[in-house]
């Protein structure tokens, strides 16, 4: 080899692999929140501001009319490909028992974003005025397989298995590879 080769080899691998980090971030683009039994729960409010121009923050503010204490949740995750396209699977959590027990991993990552910004912080029955609050989502702490592109979390809410309502979440992931 030449020392060109040499010296080419040696950079290449100082830039790959020791000085090489993943740069990650997640901005909301836009929330729709809808009660579908209005005797049960009311949206209060529903809401993105925005912060700067690469954050924004949520705002929900859900009152349960009656005590939720059996509670459900059923989670798809789209992400954007020339239309929503299924992604990451579709399930139904039972909340109540994930709160007493946190027993999912898929909803372990959007329960731990959400719980510094939440009064949800105990087990049921819920009642009264739940809320998230100026909530954005510092990803750095999380190392998650996702490509970068635009998702939408649509979450339906059953109260004793009747659907009262609905959040729908979208939201842009980027997730650069930064040279230092």
């Amino acid at each position: 080899m030449t020392p060109k080769w040499k010296v080419s080899i040696i950079l290449l691998y100082s830039l790959l692999i020791e000085n090489v980090y993943t740069k990650a971030s997640v901005k909301f683009t836009n929330v729709k929140c809808g009660s579908l039994e209005p005797s049960l729960t009311t949206i209060d409010q529903c809401r993105l501001r925005a912060i700067s121009r690469n954050k924004t923050i949520l705002n929900i503010a859900v009152n349960f009319l009656k005590a939720a204490k059996q509670l459900e949740v059923h989670w798809q995750t789209k992400v954007w490909g020339n239309g929503y396209k299924p992604w990451l699977g579709e399930y139904d959590i039972d909340f109540c028992g994930y709160l007493r027990k946190p027993n999912h991993p898929v909803f372990k990552i959007l329960y731990d974003a959400i719980k510094p910004f939440t009064n949800i912080n105990h087990s049921c029955p819920l009642s009264g005025m739940q809320y998230v609050k100026d909530m954005y989502w510092d990803i750095s702490n999380y190392k998650l397989p996702m490509p970068s592109g635009d998702y939408l979390v649509l979450l339906t809410w059953k109260l004793n298995k009747i659907p009262c309502m609905y959040t729908n979440i979208y939201f842009n992931f980027k997730q650069d590879i930064i040279f230092d």
